[in-house]
């Protein structure tokens, strides 16, 4: 009875998505956790939202950079501790880009705040906010987390 409960209870456990991030540029970012992706983006955090906690930001104020989305893998590939580390700007096999739609993203710049991640299914997604100084990537802390 006993390995039964703790076979059960290791498969409905569920590891909220976290993300890592090295410290070159372009940043590349290596997502653990156990739920499903749904996408992975980057997005320029708007000044107005850099001091606010999540439940006061106004997320059509940010500017979408780069959005990438699986595409054509099965269930079992969109788990989030399989899929391979994510370099911005390039597009990782199984994915497609959808924002921008014909072209490489921008370069990121020194000095501005963005927040990197995505939403799940079956656990929560996950994002990581970081900045550029001095020609490297410095993870920052979003105010109330994020």
């Amino acid at each position: 009875m006993m390995i039964l409960f703790v076979a059960l209870s290791i498969a409905c456990y569920e590891e909220d998505m976290s993300i890592s991030i090295d410290h070159k540029l372009p940043p590349t970012f290596r997502l653990s956790g156990s739920g499903n992706l749904a996408f992975f983006g980057v997005r320029e955090v708007a000044l107005e939202n850099q001091k606010l906690i999540p439940s006061q930001r106004d997320g059509d104020k940010d500017v979408v950079l780069w959005e990438i989305w699986p595409n054509g893998l099965s269930s079992d590939e969109k788990i989030i501790y399989r899929l391979p580390s994510i370099t911005y700007g390039s597009v990782p096999t199984g994915f497609v880009q959808k924002v921008p739609q014909t072209s490489a993203p921008p370069d990121l710049v020194e000095g501005k705040i963005y927040e990197a991640g995505g939403p799940a299914s079956n656990a929560n997604g996950g994002f990581v906010w970081f900045t550029i100084k001095h020609g490297r990537i410095k993870k920052v802390d979003a105010p109330g987390g994020n």
